[in-house]
């Protein structure tokens, strides 16, 4: 694809974002490769986990493997329902080693928001691993991530599809990826979680309708009969496969963008 700069955005989603794997599955088949990737809560750690160069098949494998157990754990401190630390576990087998970002083979950034100031920031630089913990914080369900005098959040509270990061940060071809287009799944909330995750779920969805679109092409996932709060190995299974098989389908439509950006590139 010579100079073309391929991007993609990853939205927040909770459990849905082992779908994914599946979307990054049919472009690598495909030959499609993003230079840059940025993403929000669960994107933020699928993206983070890719950019960092590990393969899809061990990453798929991986997913596989996780449970809503081994990311939940019950946290004293009245900022957070859960510590994290479960969930920083995870990330940490996952990736075997700590990385940097600046020093990934692929361009990234994880979305935050400093819940003292109300600044979203993207971080690119740093640890891989707080970066993701910081964007995958949920208000109210993970206490807040402490860095540099910051206190940082999930950063689907303002930006749960980063499109124009990706854009910002030099994608000729912006893709993004929606897990909660027509998301509805909600339920009479039976407890203090769900309550928080319900109204959680209608504040990004909103977030994503009122946002300027700056991708070329949005890949929109139908997930309604998905929870965002339940890992299991065959809901991974059937979320991967969902992200494969409509990135497929849409395969002609993004094919043809690179084909026209390349274009545009080779006549300028």
């Amino acid at each position: 694809m010579g100079n073309l700069k391929i991007g993609i955005a990853l939205s927040g989603g909770g459990a849905l974002g082992m779908a994914h794997i599946g979307v990054l599955k049919a472009l690598e088949e495909n030959n499609i490769k993003p230079n840059i990737v940025v993403g929000t809560s669960i994107g933020s750690l699928v993206g983070g986990v890719y950019a960092s160069g590990l393969p899809l098949e061990k990453i798929e494998e991986e997913a596989l493997k996780v449970k809503t157990s081994k990311l939940y754990d019950v946290n004293l401190n009245m900022s957070g329902f859960l510590s994290g630390r479960s969930a920083i576990r995870t990330i940490k087998n996952i990736l075997g080693l700590e990385h940097l970002i600046e020093e990934l083979p692929i361009k990234y950034g994880a979305v935050a928001v400093d819940i003292t100031n109300g600044e979203e920031l993207l971080i690119t630089q740093g640890s891989l691993i707080e970066a993701i913990r910081a964007s995958i914080s949920c208000p109210g369900v993970f206490v807040p991530f402490k860095k540099d005098n910051k206190l940082l959040v999930d950063g689907g509270v303002l930006n749960n599809l980063p499109e124009d990061h990706v854009k910002n940060l030099g994608a000729d071809v912006v893709l993004s990826v929606n897990l909660l287009h027509n998301y509805i799944p909600y339920t009479k909330p039976k407890t203090a979680i769900h309550s928080v995750a319900f109204g959680w779920f209608i504040m990004q969805k909103k977030l994503i309708e009122l946002k300027p679109n700056y991708a070329d092409l949005r890949i929109n996932l139908d997930l309604n009969k998905y929870r965002q709060y339940i890992f299991s190995k065959k809901t991974a299974e059937e979320l991967i496969s969902i992200g494969y098989n409509e990135t497929i389908k849409l395969m002609p439509q993004i094919k043809a963008i690179i084909e026209n950006a390349e274009k545009k590139i080779t006549k300028n």
